[in-house]
């Protein structure tokens, strides 16, 4: 499948854009895959008998998607008028798959956000020791046909805009995500689970991290006893920490020795064989996108790994 460039009137394979893209859709693989197996039911909101009835209407719009596939490869409709009616089509899709996690029947007394936070990290933990954790998201997507990636992609993007680079490849420029999705981020953000990407500087190198936010500390006690029970795992009290306009307060008491505040940077000392699972930050804050604002206690989460190498 090709894709046209309005601005420069070339069109290019999706293939190609695919490749250059990859990191991005891998974390939305990432995303749904921990979604569908840890955190269904913490997005299921009241019990009622509406599932058989959206999986009839998801259905119905499955087949119409097909119909205009069908339509267009024969010749009987123009690109232009497919596109249109799959982008409607896709949007009510997505509506209604959010539709569909509240209707889902759950014990919500069974599932708890810290419990299932740990479970999904031990098994994140296990793959990436392995050095299998990236290979198992390739893998979900690449066993998609054309058709799947399409509808995957279209659960979560609204529009996106890509900037060629000099050297042929893309990078977003532009990206709306869909309301369904945002709103699933909401919820599960309400829940103390969503993963925020930061950066920690290691032997002068920078690694990637996650850091979890709106945490209290009833979910972090649960999040840590399950950990400790498939990993050795230790917990570090980097202390209190006071935040405004984006930037910390560098005069401000710790409350800590084990780390210190230098160039509006933090600072504490690892183990060689310690490897950071996350930053966990124990603060309520408004919604996902809200900047830190006021007093922020902070911890660190790492793992003791074997020193064996494993490949």
């Amino acid at each position: 499948m090709y894709y046209f460039c309005d601005n420069c009137n070339l069109y290019y394979n999706e293939d190609e854009i695919e490749d250059c893209l990859i990191d991005y859709i891998l974390d939305l693989v990432e995303y749904d895959f921990h979604v569908k197996k840890y955190f269904y039911p913490l997005l299921a909101e009241k019990k009622n008998d509406e599932s058989k009835k959206i999986e009839e209407e998801i259905n119905k719009l499955e087949q119409q998607k097909e119909r205009l596939k069908k339509a267009y490869l024969s010749g009987m409709l123009e690109l232009e008028d497919v596109s249109e009616d799959y982008k409607l089509i896709d949007s009510k899709l997505s509506i209604l798959e959010n539709k569909r996690i509240d209707a889902l029947d759950f014990d919500k007394e069974n599932y708890n956000p810290g419990h299932l936070m740990a479970e999904r990290d031990i098994e994140r933990e296990k793959l990436t020791e392995h050095e299998m954790y990236k290979d198992v998201l390739l893998k979900l997507w690449t066993m998609k046909s054309k058709d799947e990636k399409q509808t995957f992609i279209s659960k979560f993007i609204d529009t996106a805009t890509l900037k060629k680079n000099e050297d042929g490849s893309f990078d977003i420029d532009k990206i709306n995500f869909r309301s369904s999705f945002i709103e699933q981020i909401d919820k599960l953000y309400d829940k103390g689970i969503v993963d925020f990407p930061t950066m920690l500087e290691r032997d002068g190198k920078l690694q990637d991290t996650k850091i979890s936010v709106n945490m209290n500390s009833r979910q972090l006690n649960d999040y840590l006893s399950t950990l400790k029970k498939e990993l050795d795992i230790s917990y570090m009290d980097l202390g209190e920490y006071y935040f405004h306009d984006d930037k910390i307060d560098e005069n401000y008491d710790t409350k800590t020795q084990v780390a210190k505040i230098r160039n509006r940077a933090i600072e504490f000392k690892l183990k060689k064989n310690q490897k950071v699972i996350r930053l966990v930050a124990m603060k309520e804050f408004k919604n996902f996108s809200a900047k830190p604002e006021g007093k922020l206690h902070l911890g660190l989460v790492t793992h003791t790994t074997s020193k064996k190498k494993h490949k």
